[in-house]
């Protein structure tokens, strides 16, 4: 039950969906993105994720995130992801408009009920 919540938020960012996206989190929702590169973020609350979620889907001409493997249990799902995407626009971390950019991560989510209560991602 937990998987498939995962795997339908996955498929709403990958269509681009913000609605759908947005559908499988709770109102206070934490999104975290944490990089190496230094541009992390945090996030608190649907509202503010839903900004997010519009201004980063335009930064992308194509983005596609696989869901490789997942491990979940009380409450709390482990999973590896691929992002593969192409630049729109010039990105902080350097990457060229036109570039295409491939990552290989991790994401930890937490449930509240049927809901995601808490996402980080990491790459």
């Amino acid at each position: 039950m937990l998987d498939d919540v995962i795997n339908r938020y996955i498929a709403s960012y990958n269509a681009r969906d913000i609605d759908g996206m947005l559908d499988c989190v709770t109102e206070d929702v934490v999104f975290e993105n944490i990089s190496n590169t230094g541009q992390s973020m945090r996030l608190d609350g649907k509202d503010m994720m839903r900004q997010v979620a519009e201004l980063s889907g335009n930064a992308f001409t194509y983005r596609r995130q696989r869901l490789v493997n997942i491990v979940s249990g009380a409450g709390k799902a482990a999973a590896e992801i691929e992002f593969e995407g192409k630049a729109a626009v010039d990105l902080p971390n350097g990457i060229r408009s036109g570039e295409t950019v491939k990552v290989r991560g991790a994401s930890f989510f937490e449930f509240r009920g049927n809901l995601l209560c808490r996402i980080a991602d990491y790459s």
